[in-house]
């Protein structure tokens, strides 16, 4: 079995003032493994072209996404399911802690930000966790600090701990990629 493929659709960005939010537009980025195409949060529809770009450069068609999964419900990561017309929403029943999306790649509750909120962890060459705003940006993790919007900041920090563990590369919400070095 081929290892699945990570790419980013777009980088996402967040501009506070002090501990208030100004701007946000979440990453989206795309899996692809074992014939499926999974769309990981769909960014806010400020970024719709931007989204769009990066599926014409993954040489991926929006239709033929078949699973979005909406790493927490808040609008900036979620205003474009509409494009995948073809995809359904996958997330995790009351209880459940993951569930296998396909070869290598696992949907994992990360709750913190939101009661909800999960990441997609994918082991191939590296273990790559995508992560939505478990840990929003690089800053986050360097600092060891929960998102400045948590419902229970201890149930946060335990999930950046589960990511940690797990990563070689974190995916944030909010900012491009970087090399997870706990």
């Amino acid at each position: 079995m081929t290892a699945p493929e990570v790419m980013v659709l777009c980088e996402g960005m967040i501009r506070r003032s002090g501990k208030s939010i100004l701007e946000a537009h979440g990453s989206s980025t795309i899996v692809i493994c074992e014939g499926h195409k999974i769309v990981v949060d769909t960014s806010s529809a400020e970024y719709r072209d931007r989204v769009l770009a990066g599926l014409a450069k993954a040489k991926v068609k929006p239709e033929d996404v078949d699973m979005i999964v909406r790493t927490h419900e808040h609008v900036d990561h979620i205003s474009n399911d509409d494009l995948f017309v073809n995809a359904h929403l996958v997330s995790l029943a009351a209880g459940q802690k993951e569930k296998v999306l396909c070869f290598g790649v696992r949907l994992v509750a990360t709750p913190g930000h939101t009661p909800s909120s999960v990441s997609v962890f994918v082991q191939g060459k590296q273990h790559i966790a995508v992560v939505g705003d478990a840990i929003p940006t690089k800053s986050n993790y360097d600092k060891w600090v929960p998102p400045s919007i948590s419902f229970d900041e201890n149930v946060a920090l335990q999930s950046m701990k589960l990511i940690a563990e797990f990563a070689d590369v974190i995916y944030p919400g909010h900012e491009g990629p970087f090399a997870a070095n706990r």
